[in-house]
């Protein structure tokens, strides 16, 4: 019983490992926006607020899979640093509704909504 359960769980592993195709890295772009905090003095008189500048890390990046062009926006983060992902490389991607899902070099997984897809040439 154990092996037919050991079984089934590494088929449902590789099956959904295979969900992933080679894709090509067309473009990465910088996405990042300023923004500003709104910071409340709540141990003195809690009316006094302040205004800081704030930004979000975030990259376009756009890949060709199985003749579309996905472009999708992604946060900066430990697992995708825009400076690993470089045109004209590969990367693993698949497309989940309306997400575009990477497995990044550390081997995570990072999804984003698609924002553009367009016909490869």
């Amino acid at each position: 019983m154990k092996r037919i359960v050991g079984t089934l769980l590494l088929c449902s592993v590789l099956a959904a490992a295979a969900d992933f195709k080679t894709a090509k890295v067309i473009e990465v772009r910088d996405a990042s926006e300023l923004g500003a905090n709104v910071d409340t003095d709540v141990k003195g008189d809690g009316k006094t607020t302040t205004i800081s500048p704030a930004i979000a890390y975030r990259c376009e990046v756009t890949v060709a899979l199985e003749g579309v062009k996905y472009t999708a926006i992604y946060p900066s983060s430990r697992h995708l640093n825009p400076s690993e992902l470089v045109a004209g490389d590969t990367i693993l991607a698949r497309v989940e509704g309306n997400k575009l899902v990477l497995k990044v070099p550390d081997g995570k997984q990072v999804k984003s909504k698609i924002v553009s897809r367009t016909a490869a040439k």
